[in-house]
């Protein structure tokens, strides 16, 4: 105790002990950051459900509109629309994904060979960069040639800086496709299962086009909420969205 009130005495502070310092250390506020995380698969997962839903919506609500007596052709062709779109978006996942990383490896190729042959220019450009983010020419000079010195960090700033292209931000295309493949398939089902579990098709259009608008809601809700926006009006976009092309392709089918 004396020794604490010789260290008090001497800086003219007090010395707190250690329950009460614990104390104010769990009423210091920390700021705690929420990150969005799988940004591409959550993505994807929204176009997938989204996609599914309206496209099976308006197929069979034209179909239903030229079928208007057999709900059992209604319902296969229902199922087939399903499969195959889901299938069709699983392969258009991959492909979409490959291509982006084949387009990456191209780019940090033909940079890395700029790199090499010639090293001042793409020095410069860096050196740019930095002087426009506020810094000096003398605090970029440094920064770029301490960078310069690792020719994987100075390649990695080049392709960030100049092409806004970074190979962590890259997605697994077999999970992008698989992703976006069943969130298809989990559209689809959606306005779907109304006409397996309904006998006529009346009843199992409206069933379809009441479920259907509730879900293009909630999804466009929920994007809304992930990116930010206001989920109510997120969620009205995509119902409407939804709906305009549903009745599209009744009216079509009706007409044909």
């Amino acid at each position: 105790m004396r020794a604490r009130a010789e260290i008090r005495n001497r800086l003219g502070v007090p010395v707190l002990n250690r329950r009460n310092s614990m104390a104010q250390l769990r009423q210091v506020p920390r700021e705690i950051h929420k990150h969005i995380r799988a940004r591409s698969y959550i993505g994807g997962s929204a176009l997938g459900v989204s996609d599914g839903l309206v496209t099976n919506l308006a197929f069979l609500s034209g179909f239903a509109a030229i079928e208007s007596g057999r709900i059992s052709l209604i319902q296969v062709a229902g199922l087939a629309s399903m499969l195959a779109g889901a299938i069709s978006m699983f392969f258009s996942g991959v492909l979409a994904g490959r291509s982006e990383y084949e387009l990456f490896q191209a780019d940090k190729k033909r940079e890395a060979g700029e790199i090499e042959q010639e090293p001042e220019e793409e020095k410069g450009e860096l050196r740019a960069f930095y002087v426009a983010k506020g810094l000096t020419p003398e605090e970029a000079e440094k920064i770029v040639g301490r960078i310069a010195s690792n020719k994987e960090k100075f390649l990695e700033d080049i392709l960030m800086h100049e092409l806004h292209v970074h190979q962590a931000k890259l997605s697994n295309p077999i999970k992008m496709g698989g992703v976006i493949g069943l969130s298809f398939l989990v559209g689809a089902l959606i306005p779907l299962v109304p006409f397996l579990l309904l006998t006529t098709v009346t009843l199992a259009l409206l069933g379809s086009a009441l479920t259907s608008a509730l879900f293009l809601f909630l999804v466009g809700a929920w994007k809304g909420r992930v990116v930010g926006r206001k989920p109510w009006r997120s969620g009205l976009e995509t119902f409407l969205i939804g709906a305009a092309a549903a009745s599209i392709l009744y009216l079509i089918g009706g007409f044909l």
